[in-house]
């Protein structure tokens, strides 16, 4: 969508209609976001992921079942994303925001060499 100078003016009074204390509870909730979402990568994920490895099983299986993880990480939190506007909640949203940036990260397989 092509956006007018007016609709540009328009979010950018928006943008500067935030109260610092909105955007206090936007920036928590991005580190909050980041700390819980990268943990649960590194710990559940990786975790999970090098058990199925001790398993011997194949890497396409490993990466499929990564995909899966990610998946629910994106869905649950796009679920939260919605949820958060209707409740116009600052800190939620942006929470949701950083699991659905680390579900789609998940998501993604590594390069398998």
């Amino acid at each position: 969508m092509i956006y007018s100078s007016r609709h540009i003016l328009h979010m950018r009074q928006q943008l500067l209609s935030i109260t610092p204390e909105q955007w206090l509870l936007l920036s928590m909730g991005l580190i909050v976001g980041c700390v819980v979402w990268v943990f649960f990568n590194r710990k559940i994920v990786h975790r999970f992921a090098a058990c199925l490895k001790g398993r011997t099983f194949r890497v396409n299986t490993i990466a499929a079942v990564e995909g899966l993880i990610g998946g629910a990480v994106f869905l649950a939190n796009g679920y939260l994303v919605y949820v958060a506007t209707l409740i116009s909640s600052f800190f939620l949203f942006s929470f949701a925001v950083v699991g659905l940036l680390v579900g789609a990260w998940i998501t993604m397989p590594p390069s398998f060499e």
